[in-house]
């Protein structure tokens, strides 16, 4: 990561890049056939080693409500793969990983600091709305950790999309050398760079 982001003082300083000029047309072009609003981008959290987004950071709030998809997997290669393991069971496997007494105990450590890291990312309006008494917002942000889901006494991965993005993103996870031993690249090595180029516009004349 390149270093930090505080656009006008708005947003705490975090680790993660402003995006770069031509990543809105990459991430139209990784994303294309699933459903994500550009606009909810606020930062690249990891790139490939070819400079293409693989992982961006979120806002918390889309249109006054929660969006709790803090880190967002892009990458083309790394989406297939995981829809790849979780057709073969993957979600359970990580979910028996996790549940011994340590790993439940990191689960919900893990979780608790992507909810807290989440609140950081608030905007000045959006944390107004929320110092309202019993803001509806509020009450569904609170303790909320990866992708929506509020850690109990039995790990819910929920999606290993969100998994590995949180893992990339962070460079941790209780899981991490389960997701380490599933994935045999975190990159295509090029072979798919296709699929993060955006087509060239047409010559005019």
């Amino acid at each position: 990561m390149k270093g930090f982001i505080d656009p006008g003082g708005e947003t705490p300083r975090l680790l993660f890049e402003p995006p770069e000029p031509g990543d809105p047309g990459t991430l139209l072009r990784q994303m294309k056939g699933r459903a994500f609003d550009t606009e909810l981008v606020r930062g690249i959290a990891r790139r490939c080693p070819f400079g293409k987004p693989q992982v961006v950071v979120c806002g918390p709030v889309r249109r006054g409500k929660p969006f709790p998809t803090t880190f967002w997997l892009t990458c083309p290669f790394l989406e297939r793969a995981c829809g790849r393991l979780e057709s073969a069971g993957a979600v359970g496997e990580m979910e028996t990983a996790l549940s011994t007494e340590t790993g439940r105990k990191a689960w919900v450590e893990y979780n608790e600091k992507a909810a807290l890291l989440r609140s950081g990312l608030l905007r000045r309006e959006e944390s107004l709305a929320l110092r309202k008494e019993e803001s509806d917002l509020a009450k569904r942000l609170e303790g909320v950790g990866i992708g929506g889901i509020r850690p109990g006494s039995k790990p819910s991965v929920k999606c290993l999309h969100l998994q590995v993005a949180a893992w990339l993103a962070l460079g941790s996870h209780p899981a991490g050398e389960w997701l380490a031993g599933k994935l045999d690249s975190l990159d295509c090595g090029g072979q798919w760079l296709d699929r993060c180029t955006p087509p060239a516009a047409p010559k005019e004349g």
